[in-house]
């Protein structure tokens, strides 16, 4: 069911705007009618004057707060007027290749507008501290979002790193939107460095990359992720697919970095990880807000195996898939047809690196977990807030085999505020009986436990929490698939799904 929220205005405002139900649902929105007007600014500067926004719910604050700086003030009026303002885009205005592209960033043009796929040959760097620069995707005609395809850049390297991310963020305020990045031979998107940080991602799609969707580290900080989804990322030549997460926040990652409706699924590692090593300032904040995670850590997943036997069509975007074509022209009829007996066990060739099938599964190290808050070295310095998460179909590896669905990773006393989660068909739903709770709200469900590939019975290690089994278990279930499936169908068709929220949580 839709949430809605009665806002706290004063009589005045209410009998300004005659409002008494509002959804907020989007940027801008203050009034909540499902339209960005005028009116909004008024509205924000009406409560501002009222002096009661904190008193209002986190989804109004959020629709208001439209700078993204975590306060709602007069600027955030002027940026609604603003945004009404925008004159249409000229053509001339409109970037539809690298070079392009790459000399607006190095100008530090305010909004650049990108459209179409873009065929990027090196790493784009965006390094100017307090840039305010804004790279933003148009819709082709066939209502497909802008491509960054790094596979060129990717191709032509002859070593792994960091000179294979796709975009190399060292500087501070930039603002990425309504984007499909893929195919960096490292990193699609790394946030690095204490310079590095106060960054928005809306509406993006990191996809096919060589090591983590987005990787923000080393000082990287305060950066805010609305309605993201980072799937298929997958270091399998290189190390095997032990490193390669959707959203990697960890290494020394700082400040508050923010997550809302955003998707981590089928990654060769973790949907998140806040890994510490010992010695390393720790994430001070995370924030998860309306995510998912599912499926991650599955080597059929790279293999081409897991399509197969879903009956899922044929992922050319794959490295091993593209190795079989390579090998075998007539796979995809074979494929289609369903007449494979036996997988094509052939050689991938990456960064002067080859690695086969069964070399592949004897090495792989995909450690499966939706949601990894920290390591053996976090603690009560750092802190998650959780509320209305997921965590599904995480079935283990190969190799390990107790894949988790909300999972601590030794984290001794790190501390946590959350309300509602729901984990099922994973090896272990829940573990965090380590992690120390400041609140629990609402549910905490988790039902279903897989079945673990190596064999063995895993134990849950749910702490404090009290966790129950829902009464309408297939429901849920029925639910949480069709969104999957309905994500599933907006980005293989190169479309951003942008902000759906899986609603299962009265």
């Amino acid at each position: 069911m839709k949430r809605f929220i009665v806002p706290m205005l004063t009589a005045a405002a209410m009998l300004l705007f005659g409002q008494t139900v509002y959804a907020y649902t989007m940027p801008g929105d203050a009034d909540g009618n499902g339209k960005v007007e005028s009116r909004d600014a008024a509205v924000v500067l009406h409560c501002i004057a009222d002096g009661n926004i904190s008193d209002f719910g986190e989804e109004r604050r959020r629709a208001m707060d439209i700078t993204y700086d975590g306060s709602v003030d007069v600027y955030d009026a002027v940026a609604i007027l603003k945004l009404l303002d925008r004159p249409p885009i000229a053509e001339n205005e409109i970037i539809t290749d690298f070079s392009a592209l790459k000399s607006a960033v190095k100008n530090n043009k305010q909004t650049i507008y990108v459209k179409g796929r873009i065929e990027c040959s090196a790493r784009l760097d965006l390094q100017t501290a307090n840039s305010g620069v804004s790279v933003i995707g148009l819709k082709d005609e066939n209502g497909q979002d802008a491509v960054l395809d790094f596979a060129k850049l990717r191709d032509s390297l002859t070593s792994k790193g960091e000179k294979g991310v796709g975009i190399y963020i060292k500087g501070s305020e930039y603002t990425l939107e309504n984007l499909i990045i893929q195919n960096a031979g490292d990193c699609g998107v790394r946030v690095k460095g204490t310079d590095a940080g106060n960054s928005v991602f809306r509406n993006c799609v990191f996809r096919y990359n060589n090591n983590s969707g987005v990787s923000v580290t080393a000082g990287g900080h305060d950066n805010s992720f609305y309605n993201c989804d980072s799937y298929r990322n997958g270091d399998i030549v290189q190390n095997g697919g032990d490193d390669a997460d959707g959203f990697s926040v960890k290494l020394a990652a700082a400040g508050k970095n923010y997550f809302y409706n955003c998707r981590a699924w089928e990654n060769s590692d973790d949907g998140w990880d806040s890994f510490r090593k010992s010695g390393e300032t720790g994430m001070p904040e995370i924030d998860y807000i309306e995510c998912l995670a599912w499926n991650n850590g599955n080597i059929k997943v790279f293999t081409g195996e897991y399509d197969y036997e879903q009956g899922l069509p044929l992922d050319k975007n794959l490295l091993y898939v593209q190795a079989i074509l390579k090998n075998d022209p007539d796979f995809e009829s074979k494929y289609n047809a369903r007449s494979i007996s036996e997988w094509p066990k052939v050689n991938m060739q990456l960064f002067g690196i080859t690695k086969g099938y069964t070399e592949l599964y004897a090495t792989w190290g995909g450690n499966p977990n939706g949601y990894k808050f920290g390591s053996a070295n976090s603690g009560s310095d750092e802190y998650r807030y959780i509320e209305n998460c997921i965590a599904f179909c995480h079935i283990g590896s190969e190799v390990k085999g107790k894949a988790k669905g909300f999972d601590q990773n030794s984290a001794n006393g790190l501390l946590y505020d959350m309300k509602n989660i729901l984990a099922f068909d994973n090896v272990v739903n829940i573990n965090m009986d380590i992690m120390t709770p400041k609140t629990v709200s609402g549910v905490v469900w988790a039902f279903d436990k897989a079945a673990a590939l190596d064999g063995k019975s895993y134990s849950e290690a749910k702490g404090s929490l009290n966790v129950s089994e829902p009464s309408n278990k297939a429901e849920l279930k029925t639910k949480v698939y069709a969104y999957r499936d309905m994500i599933c169908d907006h980005v293989y068709n190169d479309m951003i799904p942008g902000e759906k929220i899986c609603d299962v949580f009265e």
